[in-house]
């Protein structure tokens, strides 16, 4: 679900239409940018937040990832037109003392005039978050029971997606009439190539008895979708704590890396600097160890 975080000066980036005073839900960025300046954009997945900052996983401590991640965003020299947090924004539950934790974190950012959008993944909780935040909570979605959003930049929109079905279950699902919105929402801005970000990968396998999907459950439909509108040019998501730049014939697939956390030791965990422009949009990763081969890698995706 995404949520909006308002900064200093965030006026300068909103529509003036009724859907974008009503919700927060569709947002200009980027449109300060002079000439033909790329649009610069720090994407965060899978930062899986604890109730405390002592709690660790996997030998790693959550907080302290998500917290230098924070640092070194705000260290850039140019400050990016907007943040945005894909999900599993808290550890496992969702529970109000993950969020009170991530709020924390994420303050700095705040302080610093960052506009902030999140989507909800698996392991989050909507009413927990919005305990957190509750000025956020939409006054008038645009689907109801998901809550989505569109970030327009000077050359390309980005649809930001609900994929969260039940916290704590590892299948995700956007539902019929989010997809329906989808598409009504991809005609009316065909003027510029699309970027579409959810927090679930795709899952093309067959179902199986007893075992969960692990992905999105209606990721035929989404698909059918997206093939079917030519200006969209990448479907961007996290979930697998894997860094890796795909293909699905014609549709780039970039899968984030996990800010938290990584199920497999040879993959980086870190934040990705993303640029959009009038080519394309360049997805570059600021691993936490900055002595990895990968840290650096910059996967491209052209809009023609």
């Amino acid at each position: 679900m995404p949520l909006h975080i308002p900064a200093v000066g965030r006026r300068q980036f909103l529509t003036q239409s009724a859907a974008a005073l009503a919700g927060l839900s569709i947002l200009r960025i980027g449109y300060a940018a002079e000439g033909d300046q790329a649009v610069t954009l720090a994407l965060l997945s899978d930062t899986h937040v604890p109730e405390t900052p002592m709690v660790e996983a996997r030998g790693v401590n959550m907080t302290a990832n998500l917290q230098k991640a924070v640092e070194e965003i705000n260290a850039l020299p140019t400050k990016p037109a907007a943040v945005l947090f894909n999900g599993d924004c808290a550890y496992l539950k969702g529970l109000p003392r993950d969020y009170a934790n991530f709020a924390q974190c994420v303050q700095p950012l705040i302080d610093t005039g960052q506009e902030l959008h999140m989507t909800m993944g698996n392991h989050d909780n909507i009413p927990a978050f919005y305990g957190a935040m509750a000025s956020q909570k939409p006054e008038q979605p645009l689907v109801e029971s998901k809550h989505v959003g569109i970030l327009e930049t000077p050359y390309a929109n980005i649809f930001l997606l609900d994929s969260l079905m039940t916290t704590n279950v590892v299948t995700g699902e956007l539902g019929a009439a989010q997809l329906k919105w989808l598409s009504q929402a991809l005609d009316a801005h065909a003027n510029k190539p699309a970027v579409i970000m959810a927090h679930h990968t795709l899952d093309k396998s067959p179902p199986q008895v007893g075992k969960a999907i692990s992905g999105l459950a209606d990721t035929a439909e989404l698909l059918e979708l997206l093939h079917s509108k030519p200006h969209v040019k990448a479907y961007v998501f996290g979930h697998s704590h894997v860094w890796a730049h795909t293909h699905e014939g014609d549709l780039n697939l970039i899968n984030l890396p996990a800010c938290a956390y990584v199920f497999n030791e040879a993959q980086p965990n870190g934040w990705t600097l993303a640029r959009v422009n009038e080519k394309g949009i360049e997805f570059e990763l600021q691993a936490h160890d900055k002595s990895h081969k990968k840290h650096g890698q910059v996967f491209t995706v052209k809009w023609a």
